[in-house]
């Protein structure tokens, strides 16, 4: 059995972060209509605008006190293992940590501090980040072939992609309270659930009834 789970806002809470950032730098000084316009010069720069995106675009923007913004990111970063969901904990503690795969989009220094800085590693047999994650969910399907392998991710895309794909793959939306993609719903998912908790209850299920 393998378990390839996603990163954000399957075992990371992006939407606390942002909230958390947006928070302390009101604190700093910003005003709310300062917000407003970046937020607004955010979404011109790309149309698919969502949560996850405004940690790295409220870098580039240019505003009065950038290096302010820049510093307090480095600070919340530096202590990503604040916004790993509790339940991540023990669901790792229910299986075994050679069949426990993460795999996360996004080839960006910020992706990889989040990730490293959450102190998620140890946790994990393997960790792929990469722009193409159906391309390298392959690629594990593949390696992995005899066994039974599970795919946790929030975006309804890409469990739709990997059911389409990747025949006799179990798949699992999950669909975090806040989460950016939960309420895009999977026309084919195998499960959806709201927590780790649940995913982990059905994975024990199924791997039961096998043995």
């Amino acid at each position: 059995m393998k378990i390839v789970i996603g990163f954000d806002d399957t075992i990371f809470d992006t939407y606390k972060l942002t909230q958390t950032l947006l928070n302390n730098l009101k604190k700093a000084g910003y005003k709310s209509a300062e917000f407003k316009e970046i937020y607004k010069k955010a979404k011109e720069k790309k149309s698919d605008f969502n949560q996850k995106e405004i940690i790295d675009l409220l870098i580039n923007l240019d505003f009065d006190n950038k290096m302010g913004v820049t510093a307090e990111i480095a600070s919340l970063l530096k202590n990503s293992e604040n916004f790993i969901y509790p339940d991540f904990y023990k669901f790792f503690n229910n299986f075994n940590k050679k069949d426990l795969i993460l795999l996360s989009f996004g080839l960006t220094s910020l992706q990889k501090k989040k990730i490293k800085n959450s102190k998620v590693n140890n946790f994990f047999d393997k960790i792929y980040i990469t722009d193409n994650k159906m391309e390298k969910l392959e690629s594990i399907y593949r390696k992995y072939s005899i066994e039974r392998l599970f795919f946790i991710d929030d975006k309804a895309s890409e469990i739709d992609q990997a059911e389409k794909l990747l025949t006799g793959i179990v798949t699992i939306k999950i669909e975090r309270l806040r989460g950016v993609y939960s309420i895009i719903k999977s026309e084919k998912t195998n499960f959806v659930v709201k927590n780790l908790s649940q995913a982990e209850k059905i994975i024990k299920k199924l791997t039961t009834k096998e043995k």
